[in-house]
């Protein structure tokens, strides 16, 4: 079932099959290893709207896909394989995929309200997939919230301002960002 907002947010819930879901997971977060996880994670500034928030707030990312280059070819393989991610997204042009993991807070701390990329065509989307649950969420500048639950996906306009939190339950909380424009079959003159 697809929930939508007025503002075109869609939340869809159990996005992917979880035999889909669980190796990409997995990949990510290594929850089947006994060790710490074997994927690469780079330090990197959260969107703040205060410097002084980014003293005791930073976030790891890995950059997957941006314009038309690949950087993680493995993940990039995983997620872009029969019914999995990309083959459920079906987007007509891809932009960006990153995945972010920002540690746990005492708080629930939100950083600052932003677009993934602001200078994208109206038809352009960015979509959110939670990689684990927690309390965390991602708020939208109209005032909607949507609450991180492992495997669900929210789509909305990619012009459409929004934050992500830290969380206080988890160890870390976990999304990967997918910026695109949707294969609408219609569609034939893009920017």
């Amino acid at each position: 079932m697809v929930l939508r907002s007025s503002v075109g947010i869609e939340i869809q819930d159990n996005f992917l099959e979880e035999s889909y879901f669980k190796p990409i997971r997995d990949y990510v977060l290594d929850y089947s290893a006994k060790n710490s996880s074997e994927f690469n994670w780079f330090m990197g500034d959260v969107v703040s709207d205060n410097d002084s928030k980014k003293l005791n707030y930073v976030q790891f990312n890995h950059l997957v896909f941006c314009y038309n280059q690949v950087y993680s070819e493995n993940f990039y393989n995983l997620i872009n394989a029969p019914h999995s991610l990309l083959d459920k997204l079906d987007p007509y042009a891809l932009t960006r995929i990153k995945l972010n993991l920002i540690t746990r807070h005492t708080d629930v701390v939100e950083s600052g309200m932003h677009i993934d990329v602001p200078h994208a065509p109206d038809v352009a989307v960015t979509s959110i997939l939670y990689m684990n649950t927690n309390n965390g969420y991602t708020r939208f500048e109209t005032g909607e919230k949507v609450e991180s639950v492992a495997n669900r996906l929210v789509t909305f306009p990619n012009n459409l301002k929004h934050t992500g939190t830290s969380c206080s339950d988890e160890l870390y909380r976990c999304v990967m960002n997918i910026d695109y424009i949707k294969n609408n079959k219609g569609l034939t003159n893009l920017p």
